[in-house]
């Protein structure tokens, strides 16, 4: 009780930030904020409205804080107002970060459903029916997809339009490219089995070749890290007797 009057009284608020941040944020950046939302699974959860007050929340914080606590060369009210800019930005990365790792779960899971699908479809099982087994043996994200478009197909959506809504809602290449495989099968009336299985060969080496670049960059990326942590480190152990005993004796003369 104590939490719905507190939501009750705070909801009007959380509109009026709202609406004053719609006019403060470009067409494009709202649109944006929509598809990642799409992304991350929160439809039922999340809008961009609400998106909006969080960053207005965030803004407002960020302004307080900036007031508080800051250096004394520097006034409150630029602190204030660089960190409050800052802070208004923490709720659209913590979206992206939702909306990428899930992005990701789906490629990860993509190909052996994609070989789980071409099984049952080469046994004899139309794609619908395929789609159902596949999906009461997969979980993640990808599953969720998956019979999100078996009930919209059960609902009357027809499967082409069913596929289009699938592509929509997610971000990943390789999932894109097997819908329009599917829409190109079924337009030319090419056997699904085989397009499935051509689908998740490619799938598969589109992984392999992305796990090649992420080793290829390891490099690079652990170049930094141990210049400036384990290079000190190491001087440290290995010099600093030296140069404590060379102190010495230059000391003593």
């Amino acid at each position: 009780p104590e939490a719905g009057l507190i939501y009750r009284l705070l909801a009007p608020l959380g509109d009026v930030a709202a609406r004053i941040m719609r006019p403060l944020s470009p067409a494009q950046r709202l649109e944006l904020t929509r598809r990642r939302i799409i992304y991350a699974g929160l439809e039922a959860k999340l809008t961009v409205e609400q998106m909006l007050t969080y960053k207005a929340v965030g803004a407002i914080a960020g302004l307080l804080f900036g007031l508080v606590v800051h250096p004394h060369k520097v006034p409150g009210i630029v602190a204030g107002l660089v960190i409050g800019l800052l802070a208004s930005f923490v709720p659209d990365v913590v979206l992206d970060s939702r909306a990428k790792e899930r992005q990701q779960q789906i490629a990860r899971a993509l190909p052996d459903a994609l070989d789980l699908l071409a099984i049952t479809v080469e046994a004899g099982l139309g794609l619908e029916q395929a789609l159902v087994i596949v999906t009461d043996r997969l979980g993640g994200p990808l599953g969720d997809e998956l019979r999100r478009m078996l009930r919209e197909i059960e609902l009357g959506v027809d499967r082409r339009t069913a596929l289009e809504f699938l592509r929509r809602r997610t971000d990943v290449r390789e999932l894109s490219a097997f819908v329009v495989a599917l829409l190109q099968a079924d337009e030319l009336g090419m056997a699904v089995g085989e397009v499935l299985r051509v689908q998740a060969a490619q799938v598969r080496l589109v992984r392999r070749q992305h796990a090649r670049e992420q080793a290829a960059k390891t490099p690079v990326k652990i170049l930094f890290p141990v210049i400036f942590t384990i290079f000190p480190a190491m001087f440290v152990i290995t010099i600093g007797p030296g140069a404590i005993r060379i102190a010495q004796t230059i000391l003593k003369m």
